[in-house]
């Protein structure tokens, strides 16, 4: 019994040095790896011409933490820059305003917005709770009742609620 238990003993500590000194592979081949970055890259220029894709992009990278939240901004930035009219754009970067207590800011953008959608009901509610923050509640008002004529009852009733102050 003393000799089986050294043999199996020997057997474990010789798989263990041959697994040890095995050499790591990669999972896929260096075509594979150049494939992705070629696809990546594709994908990349594809984008480069589509605005909305853009933004998306740098969202994504801000979400998985891929770049810091100053330079996703900051491409962002340069998509409003670049196509001064996109909506994409122009909305994220308000509500990204709005975060950050950028109310002023966010003004702006959402006008921006408006400017090409003006029945984005989304963008004048979030106009009017910029506005309202700015203490702005003239025109607070008038951007509020442009929103209720783009909602259905049933959402007005909710907005309502949220800025009685308004009514």
């Amino acid at each position: 019994m003393n000799k089986g238990l050294f043999i199996l003993i020997l057997f474990g500590t010789l798989l263990l040095a041959f697994l040890y000194m095995s050499p790591v592979t990669p999972a896929t081949s260096v075509s594979g790896d150049e494939e992705t970055i070629a696809v990546q890259q594709n994908e990349t220029s594809e984008n480069q011409g589509d605005p909305d894709a853009m933004v998306d992009e740098a969202l994504r990278q801000l979400q998985l933490g891929e770049v810091p939240p100053m330079q996703g901004i900051l491409k962002i930035r340069e998509v409003a820059e670049k196509y001064p009219g996109n909506v994409k754009a122009n909305f994220t970067l308000g509500m990204l305003s709005m975060q950050t207590g950028q109310y002023a800011k966010a003004v702006g953008r959402f006008e921006t917005v408006i400017e090409q959608q003006p029945e984005n009901a989304d963008a004048w509610y979030m106009l009017t709770k910029s506005q309202l923050n700015i203490g702005d509640t003239i025109n607070a008002k008038q951007s509020f009742k442009k929103t209720l004529t783009l909602v259905d009852e049933e959402t007005g009733n909710e907005y309502k609620k949220e800025l009685s102050v308004l009514e």
